[in-house]
């Protein structure tokens, strides 16, 4: 009550005409440490807490004066997300008489200017937008940042150990510069793992004291556990009859891992549908499908008034946007991640306090995989989020960005600048002179002593949109019916003229692709398959590829598993060997090692074998590694010892390694090789894990 007596009038207003019967325990919390302390907050709670309110009523109630500018600034990761938040924060600012604007690329120009003229109230925006105004028209920064005093982070889980995150940091410094009081700063997260929570109280740059609010409070946990390989030909019909079955009593959110697969699922369950005649509503929900589409399916699934329905979704669905009642969540295929888990989960249950969680297992690792993600996030378990050691690429990005910013800056006022930023902090003066070297060299930087400028290429970087994000974005088209948008391939030997392809959960004809304008025309068919969209897969932790070793060797813990899963760890576990031996096991296609380590250790062991051994690693499924002779190698390499000296030599000779190493890595372009290399053994790969690994098993 007294956290409640706190806030002012029209909030309290807001909060009983919402019929709200009591603040959350995170909102208390926040309000309290808002107004007893000067220091910033991350706020770490379950979804469905309160969390959106648990940032802006404190920082709402905390303005003194609205009518001297722009006051907080809320930074989201997604577009949607901010739209749906625009919606939260708009009902709750009526009651104050304060404006809210949103600010991306689908929003409103009119809007935009009208705040330029007048800044005031609270500005909603993605990183990108930030990166835009900062670079393109810093004078814009310089007319809405000053009066802020408050910025809230949404689903700060996502940026860090992210070269995205790196760039936001770098944008809130810059941000910095231009406001009048230096501002306090809100994170929210439902996902963060205790050793996360460092990285996190370290992300906001105003030196001010950061505090973590946890709460853990989470939803009650069913589940059910089905195994159904997929095979070449695409997901299994028992898969499909399995979802199926499942849709007819309850609306699903379906997490597979790929767009692919989500075209896949749709359609397949979808024609399934029509022969059984249901009424059930089946979606596709992904970043390739058209702006109108996805809110057309978000729409339909607030609006359902008890009409059922099934979307299956990438993570366009996994973080923070409430789309109404969903009973259950189904994993089609193991999780990447925990954290990823812990996300979608909290699709289901914000009403009934009970998340559902339907896994289904599509090859023997696959499953095995799946099953330690569930048993580490019942534990309450989560994966570190990992941490981006000397970050050279963002900052190279960085420095032309800045260059934007400051047309007209001297080459001494440069270096100040770049050596005072937080990401440069880690770098030599030799890795910073060999960076603006090779910028220099490769004409993205130009020198005109006494001033330094933006060079002719990074003039073409700047084309479109692409310049502002960490994205990597490979050339799309977009896909036409008739001037209606269906959504956006690439252009690969899937997708040409004649074929079919499944796009939006819907089979289309491709009639003619034009290179000139970007466009594919398509018109309705029967049957079809996914076009490649290119997605990356994830990586994988240490802690989860342990935890599937732990399940092998406990067969007792398989009780609650049904007969055909419980057949399936038995014939894994035959195949593996017990503890402190390697794990060698035998394949349809040979022999292959299994270390159960994460990803950045199997790709630094791979890469260490095919160094003593002279020939080509396979790393598969499950993280298995593969290479002629492995038992010989494994004991050549045990015997050889690699140095972190001869792995970056090898990697310096070896300009296929380091683009492979890279691919993820949006502006390694950017980079001399020397620091090339040194970012993929800082950050790609794990030098000391697999030496731990070899010596753990001798």
């Amino acid at each position: 009550m007294e956290a409640l007596n706190s806030l002012s009038m029209p909030i309290r207003k807001y909060i009983f005409d919402s019929n709200w019967e009591e603040l959350s325990r995170i909102q208390a919390a926040s309000l309290h440490h808002v107004q007893k302390t000067n220091a910033n907050l991350i706020l770490a709670a379950p979804t469905a807490s309160g969390k959106t309110e648990a940032a802006f009523l404190p920082s709402i109630n905390d303005i003194q004066d609205w009518s001297t500018g722009l006051k907080i600034i809320y930074i989201s990761p997604l577009i949607a997300l901010i739209n749906d938040q625009f919606k939260r924060v708009t009902e709750l600012c009526k009651y104050l008489d304060v404006k809210v604007t949103s600010w991306h690329g689908e929003a409103s120009q009119t809007l935009k200017k009208k705040l330029l003229t007048k800044p005031e109230g609270i500005l909603l925006i993605t990183p990108e937008s930030i990166e835009a105004m900062l670079s393109v028209n810093p004078q814009n920064a310089r007319q809405l940042f000053t009066g802020v005093e408050w910025v809230i982070v949404d689903e700060i889980h996502n940026f860090i150990g992210e070269n995205r995150g790196i760039q936001l940091q770098s944008l809130l410094e810059r941000m910095e510069a231009y406001t009048k009081n230096q501002p306090r700063y809100i994170g929210m997260s439902a996902t963060l793992n205790q050793k996360d929570y460092e990285q996190s109280k370290d992300f906001f740059p105003n030196g001010r004291e950061t505090l973590v609010l946890l709460d853990k409070n989470k939803n009650k946990l069913k589940t059910t556990i089905e195994y159904h390989p997929s095979n070449i030909k695409g997901v299994s019909k028992k898969a499909v009859q399995s979802i199926f079955k499942l849709s007819q009593n309850q609306s699903m959110l379906v997490f597979p891992n790929s767009r692919e697969t989500v075209e896949e699922l749709t359609y397949n369950i979808n024609e399934y549908a029509k022969k059984n005649k249901s009424h059930t509503n089946y979606f596709a929900h992904h970043a390739s499908t058209s702006k109108n589409h996805r809110t057309m399916v978000e729409d339909f699934a607030k609006k359902s008034n008890g009409e059922l329905f099934t979307i299956f979704c990438t993570s366009t669905l996994e973080l923070g946007i409430d789309i109404g009642r969903v009973d259950s969540v189904v994993q089609f295929g193991a999780p990447y991640s925990v954290s990823s888990l812990a996300q979608r989960l909290g699709r289901s249950g914000r009403r009934t306090k009970e998340s559902v969680l339907n896994f289904i297992g599509t090859h023997e690792w696959d499953l095995l995989q799946g099953l330690a993600a569930i048993q580490m996030y019942q534990r309450g378990e989560i994966d570190q989020q990992g941490e981006i050691v000397k970050p050279y690429d963002v900052l190279a990005h960085q420095m032309i960005s800045l260059l934007l910013e400051y047309p007209e800056i001297k080459l001494t006022e440069f270096s100040d600048l770049i050596n005072k930023k937080r990401i440069a902090k880690d770098m030599t003066k030799t890795e910073l002179n060999l960076l603006i070297n090779e910028l220099i060299k490769e004409n993205y930087i130009e020198i005109d002593p006494p001033y330094i400028f933006v060079g002719t290429e990074s003039e073409k970087l700047l084309r479109g949109y692409e310049f502002y994000g960490m994205f990597i974005e490979n050339k799309m088209f977009r896909v036409v019916d008739e001037n209606r948008n269906i959504g956006q391939i690439s252009v690969s030997p899937s997708a040409k003229e004649g074929n079919n392809i499944l796009l939006a959960g819907k089979v289309w004809t491709i009639q003619k692709i034009e290179v000139d304008t970007n466009k594919v025309f398509v018109r309705p068919a029967k049957k079809g398959t996914a076009p490649d969209f290119y997605g990356s897969g994830g990586k994988v932790s240490d802690l989860i590829r342990i935890e599937m070793k732990r399940i092998l060797l406990n067969p007792k813990a398989w009780d609650n598993y049904d007969s055909e899963v419980r057949k399936t760890l038995k014939i894994l576990s035959k195949k593996v060997s017990g503890a402190n031996k390697f794990d060698y096991v035998v394949e349809e296609d040979g022999l292959v090692l299994y270390p159960f380590r994460g990803t950045e250790v199997v790709n630094t062991l791979g890469l260490m074998l095919e160094m003593v051994a002279k020939d080509t690693v396979t790393i598969g499924i499950g993280g298995s590694i593969q290479i002629q002779d492995i038992r010989d190698n494994i004991n050549k390499l045990k015997s050889s010892s690699v140095t972190e000296s001869e792995l970056r030599s090898y990697l310096m000779q070896r300009p296929d390694k380091i683009k492979v190493g890279l691919s993820n890595v949006k502006y390694g372009q950017l980079l001399p090789n020397a620091l090339k290399v040194e970012y993929i053994l800082n950050n790609i790969l794990d030098l000391a894990g697999a030496e731990q690994y070899l010596k753990d098993h001798t």
